[in-house]
């Protein structure tokens, strides 16, 4: 007997394993991710049940008694979805802090304003960033996402994120609650390159790691300052940032503003969200004009997708 077999691979995207760290609203995210799966079960079932008939279709129009279908595989193991754990979006990474920069601020139960007040915090204290939420409120005219913190005491909850400063602030922020939680993209122009690894566009060589994004524009597109700051460096830079201005945000905070054509300001100088600070270019090491910006926290480069508001 003939016997012919079909094939049927079903791929259902799930989320993978990933581990974050336990606190007293995760039972919240566990269920949202059980809620998915069982979405996910729910169209599993749905393609099976349409499968079969399409099968049962198949076999019905085929007169020949001596031909029959078979499926040379359990679909249920072939579906990849099982109990694998739990993948949060949004989940910041361990051990970064924030600090308060305003007089009072309220913690509460969830990442809202209209959810219960379970704590307070005050000037200056310091905060553990644990997750930040999808979501983006508006509060006093400032936009921002919420963040789960916590104390040093162990105390959790949510707070408005724009409140929260990634350095300790000298004053009270004074420019409408706006912080680097909300930086302003600083040129306009087209995203030609992400944070992370990629074929170095110059070098052709693979797995580079790019520290910070690509605004492509053409040359003499204007620069603006993402966030107030002091401004430490500004000249050329013989490492391929080509003319470079470098704004320091507090103790260890700062962003990098690299292949300018024209420097607009002095080293020394304070500066403002928004102030002009030069304009695009193709110096140092690139294939067209662009901005380079880069965010880095004690060294360390910070995607700047996660920062701009």
């Amino acid at each position: 007997m003939k016997k012919i077999f079909i094939l049927i691979f079903f791929v259902i995207l799930i989320p993978l394993s990933d581990t974050i760290k336990a606190n007293r609203y995760s039972k919240q995210h566990k269920q949202d991710v059980e809620k998915q799966k069982t979405s996910d079960l729910k169209k599993r079932d749905a393609i099976l049940k349409e499968f079969n008939s399409f099968l049962k279709e198949f076999r019905d129009g085929i007169p020949n008694e001596q031909v029959s279908f078979d499926i040379p595989l359990d679909v249920d193991l072939a579906t990849g979805i099982v109990n694998a754990g739990y993948h949060y979006t949004g989940a910041i990474p361990p051990k970064i802090y924030g600090y308060v920069n305003t007089d009072s601020l309220n913690m509460r139960s969830e990442g809202d304003s209209k959810s219960e007040i379970i704590g307070k915090l005050k000037f200056k204290d310091r905060v553990e960033i644990l997750f930040q939420a999808d979501k983006v409120d508006v509060i006093n005219a400032m936009q921002s996402p919420w963040l789960l913190i916590k104390k040093d005491n162990g105390d959790e909850g949510w707070v408005f994120g724009a409140y929260v400063s990634h350095s300790i602030p000298s004053e009270k922020d004074s420019d409408s609650g706006k912080t680097d939680w909300n930086m302003i993209i600083p040129a306009s122009g087209k995203l030609s390159s992400k944070f992370g690894y990629r074929v170095d566009p110059v070098t052709k060589k693979m797995n580079s790691f790019h520290k910070g994004v690509d605004i492509a524009a053409p040359e003499g597109t204007p620069v603006y300052a993402a966030e107030k700051g002091e401004v430490v460096n500004a000249g050329y830079n013989n490492s391929g940032y080509g003319n470079l201005i470098i704004i320091q945000h507090g103790a260890d905070l700062a962003t990098y503003y690299g292949h300018l054509s024209k420097i607009g300001t002095p080293k020394g100088k304070d500066v403002k969200k928004g102030d002009l600070i030069g304009k695009i270019g193709s110096t140092g090491k690139v294939t067209g004009p662009h901005l380079h910006f880069e965010i880095r926290k004690g060294g360390q480069a910070l995607n700047p997708e996660d920062f701009i508001r």
